[in-house]
């Protein structure tokens, strides 16, 4: 029903520039009317603000991701203030449309797409280069909670067309529906979230996989993604996503950064 919302054949692009009539393109942060306008001046030094900057010591991941489960993995934000708000209006509010919004920041502030505003929308222009190495988006599947969305797939539209990769949904599947993360420890969280996806070998098997999520915390559920796409055969599984705690200091903010394994990751706190 809201595949529509990122795809950007001529024809998808005029029909939402139709729509604006009635939903005018807003702000993905604090909601205010855009229309053509290139990005809200109110939110700009949000944006700056909640922006996580690369250190320059070693680069640890969480604990849930070390020992090589992944090949690298990048959240550009801190999940607080109005990146926090716009990442629950687009979970809990049944806003799909600031999900893709929020796609197309990611695209520009991980991999310097650049985003054109076309008569109210957005529209990134593909990366003559693609910077990373990998050639399969795969979000990670929804929790099947109440929405008829799923959050990171819609995210993923915007990004996948400026990386010129596919994005394959199917490639990753919920054996069950999860228990909800809130307020569960990191051994927890592991223990809920083992067994929890199964991965499909014809998607999955030999592509260098970009896993998407939306929030990253602890890593549970993104580790168990990443083993069940590295049984199915992937050829390796690299991360990405929109926020993070403040937790995470050592998790890198650029894509492609190896970790360094022997580095001490900080200790998560679960929020």
């Amino acid at each position: 029903m809201w595949a529509g919302l990122g795809r950007y054949t001529p024809g998808a692009i005029l029909f939402r520039q139709a729509c604006q009539l009635i939903l005018p393109r807003r702000c993905p942060l604090c909601g205010r009317v855009l229309g053509s306008v290139p990005a809200c001046p109110d939110c700009a030094l949000e944006l700056k603000i909640r922006a996580r900057w690369q250190s320059e010591g070693p680069c640890a991941p969480p604990p849930a991701l070390g020992g090589g489960i992944v090949a690298w993995a990048a959240v550009p934000f801190w999940y607080a203030g109005g990146i926090r708000d716009a990442l629950l209006r687009a979970k809990y509010r049944e806003q799909p449309w600031t999900a893709v919004q929020l796609g197309c920041i990611l695209a520009g502030q991980l991999f310097g797409a650049q985003i054109r505003v076309r008569a109210g929308v957005e529209v990134p222009t593909p990366l003559a280069v693609p910077p990373v190495d990998c050639d399969l988006l795969v979000p990670v599947p929804s929790s099947g909670r109440g929405r008829s969305y799923n959050v990171p797939a819609l995210m993923g539209l915007p990004l996948a067309h400026a990386l010129g990769i596919p994005l394959e949904e199917r490639a990753l599947l919920r054996t069950r529906q999860g228990t909800p993360q809130a307020g569960l420890s990191r051994e927890e969280r592991l223990i809920h979230t083992a067994g929890l996806f199964r991965a499909e070998a014809r998607y999955a098997a030999g592509r260098r996989v970009l896993l998407l999520d939306d929030v990253l915390t602890t890593g549970a559920t993104t580790a168990a993604c990443a083993q069940a796409l590295t049984a199915a055969g992937a050829e390796s599984v690299a991360v990405i996503g929109f926020a993070t705690s403040r937790q995470n200091r050592t998790l890198p903010a650029k894509p492609g950064i190896p970790f360094d394994l022997d580095a001490e990751p900080d200790e998560p706190e679960d929020f």
